[in-house]
């Protein structure tokens, strides 16, 4: 902890009472220096306080910056935590469930960044889930912008983690067949964007991803995503994973100029692999009807790296729960004005 700077005390209730609040928490009291007492933990889920994914979120903080921790269990409502400098420049994390690899990632990606200094960190879990973006989402639609601000990092799929084909149910069991992200950050400067064009769509794709599961399955995701979206065959694939447990993920992509937004659909036992696809495809046409650069989950996670960066502006669709305590907490911890201004249908997001 630097010298003169007090604790700060965080309702985990608040909000969207879930995770987020954990995350960026920990992120912001690395890079600020300044210790965190977090309490009602995760109070706005059915299982309150921290599960193992976010233990695993808890515990990498910790190894990343030497930090003093208090109430780092499973179920803890309330977690006390005081940071240390940077040190490290190698992690390893094993969540030992399915739970999400890329929630850690975000965990740890802005304060490395922060701190201009090398890391390298490889986290073992699921890495499609559906209750955090899928690997895809944070590679091909997240990182690109932060290479715009001037990021080093590259972010590698070692193997595949699935929650076992039963969605939300299989996330919390022990798995053996883990899969592994790996996290490579060199030093940089982060320096402002503004994403503010939709443009035209330069590229589209639907990629159905099965592990140990019939074909057929990704044959009807696709029949549907052809007959809702106009998709052309030549933009319609499968990827066929023989590790990483059971499931099944459709990911739906398109591509503009400022960058890309990736929906995915995640199978769940018991559901028809076209309400699978008919759900990502709702999903996909309402981003593209709203017509911004910048979907739901993209806007919540620019926040953080824009306000360390000093600025920047980007324009999306009305900002869900999750992003306006994203707001609300960086506004514990950080001087820097959040400007959320009217723009037709959609919201433009000034930073600094």
């Amino acid at each position: 902890m630097r010298e003169g700077l007090s604790a700060i005390d965080i309702d985990g209730s608040g909000g969207e009472g879930g995770g987020q609040i954990l995350r960026t928490s920990l992120a912001l009291s690395i890079i600020t220096g300044r210790p965190i007492a977090i309490r009602n933990i995760r109070a706005g889920r059915a299982k309150p306080g921290l599960r193992r994914q976010h233990l695993a979120c808890v515990i990498a903080a910790q190894d990343l910056c030497g930090a003093t921790v208090h109430g780092a269990e499973v179920s803890s409502k309330y977690l006390e935590f005081t940071p240390g400098a940077i040190q490290r420049e190698d992690l390893a994390i094993d969540i030992g469930t399915a739970g999400s690899t890329t929630l850690v990632v975000q965990t740890i990606l802005v304060p490395a960044l922060a701190a201009k200094r090398a890391l390298r960190a490889t986290v073992h879990g699921g890495t499609h889930n559906p209750m955090a973006p899928p690997f895809e989402f944070l590679d091909r639609v997240f990182l690109p912008h932060l290479h715009a601000m001037g990021a080093r990092v590259t972010l590698t799929l070692d193997r595949h983690g699935f929650a076992g084909g039963g969605g939300g149910r299989g996330i919390e069991r022990d798995v053996k067949e883990r899969g592994q992200l790996t996290l490579t950050i060199e030093p940089g400067e982060l320096r402002p964007i503004e994403v503010l064009d939709a443009g035209p769509i330069t590229a589209r794709s639907a990629t159905a991803v099965l592990a140990r599961l019939p074909t057929h399955v990704a044959d009807r995701e696709l029949i549907v995503v052809k007959e809702s979206l106009g998709f052309a065959a030549s933009e319609c694939s499968i990827r066929e994973v023989g590790h990483g447990g059971t499931g099944n993920v459709l990911l739906l992509e398109v591509e503009r100029a400022q960058g890309r937004e990736l929906v995915a659909g995640f199978g769940e036992q018991g559901t028809r692999a076209e309400l699978v696809a008919s759900r990502a495809c709702a999903d996909l046409a309402a981003f593209l009807a709203a017509e911004v650069p910048v979907g739901e989950h993209l806007a919540d996670q620019l926040l953080l790296p824009l306000a360390l960066a000093g600025g920047g502006a980007f324009r999306c669709a009305p900002l869900s729960r999750h992003a306006t305590t994203n707001i609300e907490t960086i506004g514990l911890f950080l001087d820097v004005p959040i400007r959320v201004e009217p723009a037709g249908d959609a919201v433009i997001v000034r930073v600094g």
